[in-house]
């Protein structure tokens, strides 16, 4: 039931703080970030680091789905809209840090409550590491693809070693 009210709140957030004027701008960021997602959920099905659960829902895709199909996709458009541009770089890491924060939030109570789950070492401090380099991706592939492209490969890779997530665990 969480992903539901979590998908509300980024419904509502999106109509006060997203620029839909201009949505065309973010959505090929919206799109890489959906596709990062659903990769994440299809190469480590076998062998996850965390799990959407039902939590009061009928099925575990319910969550999936609503995470790929409203989450990622408004808190990313969200966060492009807003982005302090021309600010300094402190102003910027602020602006970072705010998301940030507000993911390992969601995802502590997610995990408090039964709608997510972590496995092979997974915790809240990869997370934490997980949704910093995430945002700071995110940026970069607004302004340049093919360099975000690249460093989320390279992490993936990384945090793929790291956690022995090899070619035979994926599905």
């Amino acid at each position: 039931m969480l992903a539901i009210l979590y998908s509300i709140v980024w419904i509502i957030a999106s109509f006060k703080l997203a620029d839909w004027k201009n949505w065309r701008l973010y959505y090929p960021t919206i799109l890489f970030s959906v596709v990062g997602d659903l990769l994440y959920e299809f190469i480590s099905y076998n062998y996850p680091m965390w799990k959407m659960l039902e939590n009061g829902l009928p099925y575990k895709a319910i969550p999936i789905l609503l995470l790929a199909l409203i989450g990622m996709p408004l808190s990313t458009f969200i966060y492009l809209s807003n982005y302090p541009e021309k600010s300094s770089f402190w102003k910027k890491g602020l602006y970072v840090s705010l998301f940030v924060i507000v993911f390992v939030i969601l995802e502590y109570f997610s995990v408090k409550f039964g709608a997510i789950s972590y496995h092979n070492d997974w915790n809240l401090g990869w997370s934490t590491l997980f949704v910093i380099v995430m945002f700071i991706i995110m940026r970069i592939h607004y302004r340049n693809p093919a360099i975000a492209l690249t460093l989320s490969i390279v992490f993936s890779l990384t945090l793929a070693a790291i956690f022995n997530l090899s070619f035979d665990k994926m599905k």
